[in-house]
């Protein structure tokens, strides 16, 4: 697996599962389907590096807001 798909996998399960967003948000945000998304997850396939720079950008506007 690509490095930085490897870094966007692992930043996905956890933001997924803090509840910051689902896959059918970046899948609208990147103008595909939720099913390319699973496939990327599933690595049948995997983003461009433009997706992948646009999947940076999308969870750093998303990032969770946790205060201690």
């Amino acid at each position: 697996m690509d490095k930085e798909l490897e870094e966007w996998y692992k930043l996905h399960k956890f933001y997924f599962y803090m509840g910051t967003y689902e896959t059918k948000d970046l899948a609208s945000y990147l103008k595909v389907s939720p099913r390319i998304i699973q496939r990327w997850l599933k690595e049948k396939s995997g983003p461009t590096k433009e997706q992948l720079a646009q999947i940076r950008r999308y969870l750093k506007e998303n990032e969770p807001k946790i205060s201690l």
